[in-house]
Order: structure tokens, then C-alpha cells, then sequence
């Protein structure tokens, strides 16, 4: 929640200054700040209310019984994946405090090393505790946007997975609305 709390003020403080920064043009630079979403996004989030037409030939195909397998796994998929990708953030966030303090060790060393008379041994010291350090970081640095991009991929196939069930769950909505007409006809 904190580490969530601190990028959503970082959003908006981004936000904000691309906003001043446009001056007359407050609308061009608002829209453009807006994230990309797909037609396909806007279409599954508008006719959410409405299963989408499907071929008849098709539904008077489907195993219900299928159908409902499809959805428990992809549904246990998902528990699955969130799990994960929950542990992964985790690591994630004790990596990046991990990092900050490898940042205030830096430039403590920095400090210290630029407290010392120029040439002496004390700062020739000073400097390679500084540039180890500095290494050290760079490599912890390195680990966390793996860590990151790995996250990245985690949250796509968790909405991927969740838009093929809530794709799966529209069709099973839409063939026992189906079957029900049919009933009711005979």
C-alpha cells in the first residue's frame, strides 16, 4: 500500500508538470497523458452488459460441461498467478528499500571521500570504498529491473487470463440464455 501510495504521488506530480507545462494547450496535453487502451479494451469494457453475438452453429456446439472446466482452471490459473506475482512484488519492494540504502551508503562514501585532502592515502581509500560501493549498487540496480520487468510480464498474464475468462464466462452467460429460450419454445 505505502509503495503503491508513493507512485500514485509520483503520477500526479508527473502529471501536474506536464499539465503546467503546456500552458494554452491543457487538453492536447491532457489527452495525451491518458494511457493507451486498445478498441478492443474500450469495446469488452462498453458491452459488458451484452454477451457479443455469437454464431449459432457455434453455441449449439459447446459442451457446457467443457466450457465450465475451461473456466475453473483458468480461474485457478489466475489464484495461481496472483500468488505469484503478490510474492514477486513483494521481493520487488524489499528490493528497491534494499536499494535506498545502498544509495545513502554512496553517498556517505562520497562524503567521506571528498572530506579527505586530495591525494592522500585516507582519500585514495575513501575513493575505492566509494567505487565498490558505487559497483555494488549498479548491480543491485540491475537485479531490480529484472525483478521489474518480470512483474510486468506477471500483471499482462494475469489480465490476459482474466479477459479469456471473463471471455469464456460472456459465452457460457449467453448459451444458457440460449438453451432457456429454447426451452421455453418447446
Amino acid at each position: 500500500m505505502n509503495t503503491s501510495f508513493r507512485f500514485l504521488i509520483l503520477t500526479i506530480f508527473i502529471t501536474l508538470g506536464f499539465i503546467t507545462s503546456c500552458n494554452d494547450e491543457d487538453t492536447i496535453c491532457i489527452e495525451e497523458e491518458k494511457p493507451n487502451v486498445n478498441n478492443t479494451d474500450i469495446a469488452s469494457t462498453d458491452s459488458s452488459s451484452e454477451p457479443p453475438p455469437y454464431d449459432v452453429d457455434e453455441i449449439d456446439k459447446i459442451n457446457p460441461e467443457e466450457l465450465s472446466k475451461q473456466i475453473k482452471e483458468i480461474g485457478e490459473k489466475i489464484e495461481i498467478l496472483e500468488k505469484e506475482n503478490k510474492k514477486n512484488f513483494d521481493e520487488y519492494t524489499q528490493m528497491a528499500e534494499s536499494q535506498k540504502r545502498v544509495l545513502e551508503k554512496i553517498k556517505i562514501k562520497k562524503m567521506i571521500m571528498r572530506s579527505k585532502s586530495v591525494g592522500s592515502h585516507e582519500q585514495k581509500m575513501a575513493q575505492m570504498d566509494f567505487e565498490d560501493e558505487k559497483r555494488f549498487g549498479k548491480e543491485k540496480l540491475k537485479s531490480l529491473k529484472e525483478k521489474n520487468i518480470l512483474l510486468n510480464k506477471s500483471m499482462r498474464s494475469i489480465a490476459e487470463a482474466k479477459k479469456e475468462k471473463e471471455k469464456l464466462e460472456k459465452k457460457q452467460k449467453y448459451f444458457l440464455k440460449r438453451q432457456k429460450e429454447k426451452n421455453k419454445r418447446s
